[in-house]
């Protein structure tokens, strides 16, 4: 090899390395941007795909969960507001570290609720299982939120959690200049209702949940009954859960 293609393959080294570093520089900048947007998984999955964004979804199993805080309008109008705004947003952080440990997707907060999805994403076999286990987590952190809003002189909060597994469409949804990803379908407006029948401090599933997540769950059977959703069509069966594995809620 010439001493002119040696310098020749050494600055076209050098320039290789330099994309690279661009393009990991790009990278890091999208995550710190967006991280506080989407979760790691969506900020991966579009990292990953970029050039195939688009709108458009697919249709998949997954399991949903839906969240509230319990009388959180009235708090709202008598706590003044940043102390309102600094007490949710401590329940927040608290929360979202734990949906992140047991793979959920963070779709949307609605004021104090939280949507999130479990196997999209990402499919996830188990995200009955983990949903399940996530939400018995979720409300045992809820002592802690409240030991700590009692330091604050803030009030003991409580929050109610629904969760179903069943189909529903996933994807990009909106315009080329505007793009969300979510969900949408019956199973979609079933979890939610679901979560409206519950009250401060409970998991209801359904029985698709409940069949999927596996024998760990631990359920008072007592709270198990039959309701008829607003805008569903057929009565469902509801599950008082109160436990997976060593967890319990109390």
């Amino acid at each position: 090899m010439s001493g002119q293609e040696s310098r020749e393959l050494q600055e076209a080294r050098a320039e290789i390395a330099r994309l690279k570093e661009q393009l990991r520089q790009r990278d890091d900048l999208i995550r710190q941007t967006f991280g506080r947007y989407l979760t790691d998984e969506v900020a991966e999955e579009i990292l990953a795909h970029s050039a195939d964004l688009k709108i458009g979804g697919e249709r998949r199993v997954v399991t949903i969960m839906f969240t509230d805080l319990r009388q959180s309008t009235d708090l709202s109008e008598r706590m003044a507001p940043m102390d309102f705004i600094t007490m949710l947003n401590h329940y927040l952080g608290e929360m979202i570290e734990i949906i992140n440990a047991w793979q959920g997707n963070i779709l949307e907060f609605v004021g104090d609720a939280i949507v999130v999805v479990f196997g999209a994403p990402r499919p996830n076999e188990d995200s009955a299982r983990d949903a399940v286990a996530c939400a018995v987590a979720m409300q045992r952190r809820m002592k802690a939120v409240n030991e700590w809003n009692e330091a604050q002189g803030y009030p003991p909060i409580a929050m109610g959690i629904g969760i179903h597994t069943g189909e529903a469409v996933l994807g990009n949804i909106g315009s080329e200049t505007r793009t969300k990803y979510d969900m949408i379908g019956r199973n979609v407006n079933l979890a939610s209702r679901i979560e409206g029948f519950t009250e401060g401090g409970q998991i209801l599933v359904s029985d698709e949940t409940l069949a999927a997540a596996g024998d760990r769950v631990a359920e008072n059977e007592a709270g198990r009954r039959t309701v008829q959703p607003k805008g569903i069509h057929e009565d469902v069966v509801i599950h008082d859960v109160i436990g997976f594995g060593k967890m319990r809620i109390v």
